[in-house]
């Protein structure tokens, strides 16, 4: 049943209603970006520059506003899209100055470098869309003033003049250190990165830190050993080229699925069922955070635990995870633990949890279910094992004990009937009284072997299966390939007391002629089944034997059948666990 549950979960599509709104926009978006690149083609076939320079300038702006496109598509509530078509907006700005026309080539100049503070953003940014922390915020406005207002020197003042020279050196300098910040900050969260997240952030942080380096510094040096600009600038515009491809691939591959919005995910959840791990992986893929964790609030403990119910302390975490409570009312069900720097809006995180509330205090509950149905398996356990010590240790002091004392009795009896000076009765009494005690024997012995066989103890299953069948008043045949040192104790004598009540059922009450029975050993696994060729209709009734034994296996982890239909004999199929 759980299982279609969660099938059934996994084939509901997760709408998002912001981003059923976005995609008309994005539609547009699209239908402009279009136009505008036609105008940039058309324009350029009569620019003073070779007709590929703007080409190349509208295909990168292109592949920025796709990569955008599709990533605000994808991601709705993410704002690496926006970026990215903020970036195909410089790109554009940047690209308009080839076409030499007066308003047009002014623009350019002023947007000339701004793609590199959009690179720099969208890596502190990545993957939520959001800066996260003071730092970055700090960093990425300094970013922007590089390209905006340290550009102005360069366009105004003369390109000959020392000023310009040293305007030049600045904005370097400046960007140079906005980098060193960047690379720093990036090389700390990739070394708190979760494993799942690091496959995805280290090539992508790798790649835009060299590109971005790599764009104004190559172009110094590739211009003093004397490259053509032309190879200069086709160099840096295929860098360019491939910043949103990365950055589209991390949205796409780096597990961040689509994030949804509290409502879409409220109506998914209701389809989804109550399996017991949905409300995790609802979360993790509505907020887009593969490390997402939910811990559920057990009060007996006063603590949170986990699905399998052992204690988690998501308090104890330090940054960049951080934690948020869900309430039902005002009582505590559980907290989501997630990153920090994949969900820099915390207030994403409440607005799903009070969606969730009711769901998670579900789970809650199965939760701390789970752990006291684990706790009663046990005690049934230790029962099922005590009730066995037990067993055996009457088992033992009958045999002994009793059964010696017997022995010396029936001794001292025979004595006494073979003494040459004894009296005629005497003799007769103490004859019958050595048969007496050695019927009272031969009853102890059966009693003892009904309590626990000696060959079970002393050489196990198998023999003590053939010990049975070898009694057996019909032909019987027996299967096994069982490791018996290897068993324990308790899945062996479960076996046995199964294969001694089948074997009693098919004489008794089946009216068999032959019965097989099969002991089968698969890795933690132990298989016996008892088959007969009686009449069949054989029914589990409350006070049989297999109904008592039943409870027995259900306690041991282990499973039950009866095959009988009228007519066509009768099998009783065990399972077992029998790791030790």
């Amino acid at each position: 049943m759980t299982r279609s549950t969660d099938a059934r979960a996994a084939r509901v599509p997760l709408r998002a209603t912001r981003g059923d709104a976005l995609r008309p926009a994005l539609l547009l978006i699209a239908v402009l970006a279009l136009a505008l690149g036609g105008m940039q083609l058309a324009v350029g076939v009569t620019a003073p520059v070779p007709f590929w320079v703007p080409a190349a300038f509208t295909s990168v702006f292109f592949v920025w506003t796709a990569a955008g496109i599709i990533a605000w598509w994808r991601r709705p509530l993410s704002m690496v899209g926006g970026l990215l078509l903020v970036g195909a907006i410089a790109m554009f700005l940047g690209g308009v100055g080839n076409l030499a026309l007066p308003v047009l080539t002014e623009l350019s100049a002023v947007f000339a470098t701004m793609i590199l503070s959009v690179t720099v953003h969208l890596l502190h940014a990545f993957p939520s869309g959001r800066l996260q922390g003071r730092l970055s915020v700090v960093t990425v406005s300094v970013g922007y003033g590089v390209t905006l207002l340290l550009q102005i020197p360069l366009y105004v003042l003369p390109p000959d003049s020392a000023s310009h020279v040293i305007a030049v050196w600045v904005q370097a300098a400046v960007g140079l250190a906005v980098m060193g910040v960047t690379a720093a900050l990036l090389i700390r969260r990739l070394r708190s990165a979760d494993p799942k997240n690091l496959r995805v952030l280290l090539p992508l942080y790798l790649y835009g830190i060299l590109a971005v380096l790599s764009i104004p510094l190559s172009a110094n040096v590739l211009r003093l050993l004397g490259t053509p600009g032309e190879v200069i600038g086709s160099i840096q515009l295929v860098v360019i080229a491939g910043l949103p491809i990365a950055f589209l691939l991390g949205v796409l591959i780096g597990g961040y699925s689509q994030t949804v919005e509290a409502e879409a995910l409220s109506a998914w959840l209701s389809l989804a069922g109550s399996a017991r791990t949905v409300v995790g992986a609802a979360l993790a893929r509505s907020l887009g955070d593969d490390s997402l964790r939910v811990a559920y609030w057990a009060d007996d403990r006063q603590a949170f635990v986990d699905e399998e119910g052992l204690d988690v302390d998501v308090r104890a975490q330090s940054e960049p995870r951080r934690w948020q409570e869900v309430h039902v009312e005002s009582r505590l069900v559980g907290a989501i633990s997630y990153d920090g720097r994949m969900i820099a809006d915390a207030e994403s995180v409440r607005r799903a949890g009070r969606v969730l509330a009711i769901a998670l205090d579900r789970e809650r509950l199965t939760a701390a279910l789970l752990a006291s149905n684990e706790a009663l398996q046990q005690s049934r356990l230790r029962i099922v094992e005590t009730a066995d010590r037990e067993r055996g240790r009457i088992a033992r002091d009958l045999h002994d004990g009793l059964q010696v004392q017997l022995v010396l009795l029936a001794l001292e009896a025979q004595q006494i009937a073979n003494s040459s000076d004894a009296h005629p009765s005497t003799v007769t009494e103490a004859t019958a009284l050595r048969h007496r005690i050695d019927v009272a024997a031969a009853d102890l012995r059966s009693l003892v072997h009904a309590v626990l066989p000696s060959a079970l103890v002393e050489r196990g299953l198998t023999a003590a299966a053939e010990d049975l069948i070898d009694r057996l008043e019909i032909p019987a045949r027996l299967v096994s390939d069982a490791d018996d040192a290897a068993l324990p104790s308790a899945t062996s004598q479960s076996a046995y007391l199964i294969v001694a009540e089948a074997l009693t059922n098919a004489v008794k009450h089946s009216d068999a002629r032959s019965v097989e029975v099969r002991i089968t050993q698969t890795g933690s696994l132990l298989s016996v089944s008892v088959r007969d060729d009686g009449r069949g209709g054989a029914r589990l009734e409350g006070g049989s034997g297999l109904k008592g034994l039943v409870d027995r296996i259900d306690t041991l982890g282990g499973s039950f059948a009866l095959i009988s239909p009228v007519g066509s004999g009768t099998e009783v199929r065990v399972e077992l666990p029998c790791e030790s």
